[in-house]
């Protein structure tokens, strides 16, 4: 067995959808650990913000959640993190240099997302779906365009 993979290891990328559940398994290697870690520094930079803030408040105007008024505004800030990690995830795919699916993504991106879902805070289940929906919709937005969100919010319903 070959110690490097000549070609890349594709899974099924779904669209985004609320009912998603946390995955139970986990992709780690150090691969996934490192393109983890460039999505979260990449949340950081303007074009994450500006992928999230595309997103995060069309899911909000959806989506309802149950939570007390002092909380709102710091799980606002939660998902909208959630959503800038995602969309990091994704800015460092598009970067990678391959040609991108947009119904098929590499195992190790698939993994970093994973890491970075079971990074989430504990919270209620239905704002963990909508913290994991944001997360999910951020990398998909991210790797491909602005012209995806109405089929990302089309996930809400589903």
């Amino acid at each position: 067995m070959p110690l490097f993979s000549r070609k890349p290891r594709l899974l099924p990328l779904p669209v985004p959808a609320l009912d998603d559940h946390a995955p139970t398994d986990t992709l780690y290697s150090f691969a996934v650990q490192t393109i983890y870690e460039m999505g979260y520094r990449e949340a950081f930079e303007p074009r994450a913000h500006d992928v999230a803030d595309l997103i995060v408040g069309e899911v909000l105007a959806l989506v309802r959640i149950d939570v007390a008024p002092d909380d709102e505004p710091y799980l606002r800030q939660l998902l909208t993190s959630a959503a800038q990690i995602g969309a990091g995830i994704g800015l460092v795919e598009r970067r990678g240099g391959r040609r991108i699916d947009e119904q098929l993504v590499d195992r190790d991106i698939e993994g970093a997302l994973r890491a970075a879902v079971n990074e989430l805070p504990e919270m209620p289940p239905e704002q963990a779906r909508v913290a994991r929906f944001l997360l999910r919709s951020g990398h998909y937005v991210a790797r491909t365009g602005p012209e995806s969100i109405p089929l990302v919010l089309a996930g809400l319903s589903t």
